[in-house]
């Protein structure tokens, strides 16, 4: 029999499933208000807290990816001897591998998984995209989906138990701190990053060389079938250089021209997801051209580099998404004069980076449970100012800008998780964007 921890969309998934079998299964959710609403809706409960189970009647249990692997909740389960693991595991035992396409990574995985799924539609070639972005990893079989390829973008959390998987196309893009209280140290953190390297010889590992962590993994990774990626000049890879893709992995020198971007992908960051999906393209051998035609049309997912207002007098920028250091300092390459609002509950304590891109900052508008945090680290050398709500940042950056005749930028790039206010990232995102169309629109 098994147990699943945790009722969010992963966890009931996972129910559902089991049910549709017609397997024995306990279940439990911590939020009371979750279990009420599942009893409203006539779901069989079955419900048992991890404390009153019969460690005799279960043999596996899967936690949700919410709910750490070290929380001494579930310290009941392991000295019960109970096997631990993700929705991950469950999914890989019932696809067939070869039909994986798996995507991770600190930054860029949503936008990535979105892209490849968007190239093989317009390939005429049926996919699902699930996992971390979109539907639960288990809805494949709760709606009878049979495509021919999984875009699945993964977490580290849900990498962290999954003995059977093993996908035909990984993608690694970029390892930087982030979930740090989750883990004992950064290390461990990369260490679960990297079990997407998949070992089997049949599959391909897409790896970004730009960042050192990465570059570790793909020299300690290269007895297993290895593509590099960078957005700089690389030997025998895959690199970006003016305006051109160039693969010295599948050809001795192969260009390819990019005449045109998509202002979702326009951010010198971008590169990498590009480059991502172009190695998949190469692998399954799908058209170039119809590739470059969706690199030119790609409409972005919202709360990543969402473009609200975009005209002569301003430009505002939604990048809820940005719950670390690393992705709110990327989402400001591409701009200058920028009215920057951070804030939120930080993940990791240093925000002194930010210091190196004063340059591009007109000021810091901070808020949330970590204002105070962040001001004691850029007060002093870059124009900074606290606010209690979302909102009342805004209403200062229009009227710090009212007699200012340059372009207002104004980027919302928390840094920082949104639970101290919010729901999620997406929450906080649509509150954004609901301040500026009472505001601007």
């Amino acid at each position: 029999m098994k147990y699943i921890y945790g009722l969010n969309k992963s966890g009931l998934s996972l129910v559902t499933y089991l049910k549709s079998i017609n397997e024995k299964y306990y279940c439990w959710d911590d939020d009371e208000t979750i279990r009420e609403k599942l009893i409203k809706t006539n779901f069989k409960t079955n419900f048992i807290k991890p404390n009153h189970l019969d460690a005799k009647l279960v043999d596996e249990a899967f936690i949700t990816p919410g709910i750490s692997l070290q929380d001494k909740k579930i310290d009941i389960l392991k000295k019960n001897n109970i096997k631990l693991f993700r929705d991950l595991e469950l999914y890989s035992r019932l696809i067939n591998c070869e039909k994986i396409i798996a995507v991770t990574g600190t930054n860029g995985k949503s936008t990535t998984t979105k892209l490849i799924g968007d190239i093989l539609q317009l390939c005429k070639i049926k996919n699902f995209v699930g996992g971390n972005i979109g539907l639960p990893l288990m809805e494949f079989k709760n709606l009878k989906i049979d495509e021919l390829y999984h875009i699945i973008e993964l977490s580290s959390f849900q990498l962290e138990s999954a003995p059977s998987f093993s996908p035909f196309i990984s993608i690694l893009l970029n390892i930087s701190p982030d979930h740090l209280d989750r883990y004992d140290n950064y290390e461990d953190y990369v260490s679960q990053k990297e079990k997407i390297i998949s070992s089997n010889q049949n599959s391909f590992n897409i790896i970004s060389v730009d960042n050192e962590i990465c570059s570790k993994i793909f020299r300690k990774n290269k007895q297993n079938k290895m593509i590099p990626i960078s957005i700089d000049p690389i030997e025998e890879g895959i690199f970006f250089k003016d305006g051109q893709i160039i693969d010295k992995f599948f050809y001795k020198s192969e260009v390819l021209p990019i005449p045109e971007i998509s202002s979702s992908l326009s951010s010198s960051f971008n590169k990498q997801n590009i480059l991502a999906a172009y190695a998949v393209v190469k692998i399954l051998k799908l058209n170039t051209n119809k590739f470059v035609k969706c690199v030119s049309n790609f409409i972005g997912l919202p709360h990543r580099m969402e473009e609200i207002v975009n005209n002569k007098e301003m430009c505002i920028i939604n990048n809820s998404k940005a719950t670390n250091v690393e992705a709110a300092l990327k989402s400001l390459q591409n701009y200058k004069n920028v009215n920057l609002i951070l804030g939120g509950q930080a993940k990791e304590d240093n925000f002194i980076s930010f210091i190196n891109q004063k340059d591009k900052i007109n000021k810091i508008y901070l808020i949330g449970k970590s204002a105070n945090v962040i001001f004691q680290q850029l007060g002093s050398s870059i124009d900074c100012e606290i606010f209690d709500k979302l909102e009342d940042a805004l209403k200062k950056i229009f009227l710090d800008n009212a007699i200012k005749k340059e372009l207002l930028t104004i980027l919302f790039s928390p840094a920082c998780t949104s639970f101290d206010q919010y729901k999620d990232f997406e929450e906080r995102g649509n509150h954004f964007k609901n301040i500026v169309a009472s505001s601007v629109l």
